[in-house]
């Protein structure tokens, strides 16, 4: 099987791969990135910063927190809001983010493979999709940018 050849393999589609294609790409590398799941972004999209900051900025909103010192200012706040609402509203802002980050990476070129990396070689990924089809790319160099996830330990339930 020929590897596709490119500058830049990058593995691992959160923010600090993203940057690192984009970088490279704004330089005219040609790159390569792989991501594990179905969605680029990694946790700061996806599941951590940007929902959990959404849903906090939410709440003080509607706590009116931010505006108590504003004088001579009236707030009407819509007293049925529900989690539901917050959670939509969530969705939406996870959504622009996680459109407009796909979106700098097509305008940057950078080639997208989603499936789980491993090394072949010091210079070749392969790349195993969730369909079981195997893709080799062959980078000048490698960023390894896998990201992080959260310790859940078994005696702590986080339902």
């Amino acid at each position: 099987m020929n590897a596709l050849e490119f500058d830049l393999v990058v593995t691992g589609g959160g923010p600090a791969g993203t940057s690192g294609a984009n970088g490279a790409a704004l330089f005219g590398k040609h790159v390569a990135l792989v991501e594990k799941t179905r969605v680029i972004g990694g946790a700061g999209i996806n599941t951590g910063t940007i929902p959990s900051k959404t849903l906090r900025e939410s709440a003080l909103a509607l706590s009116g927190w931010r505006s108590r010192r504003l004088f001579g200012v009236d707030l009407s706040l819509r007293r049925e809001a529900t989690v539901s609402d917050l959670m939509h509203h969530e969705k939406r802002v996870t959504a622009d983010k996680h459109r407009r980050l796909v979106e700098r990476l097509r305008s940057h070129r950078v080639e997208v493979f989603h499936g789980a990396a491993s090394f072949v070689d010091p210079h070749t990924i392969q790349v195993k999709s969730a369909d079981g089809t195997v893709t080799l790319l062959r980078g000048k160099k490698i960023l390894i940018a896998t990201g992080s996830a959260p310790l859940r330990p078994p005696e702590f339930s986080f339902e």
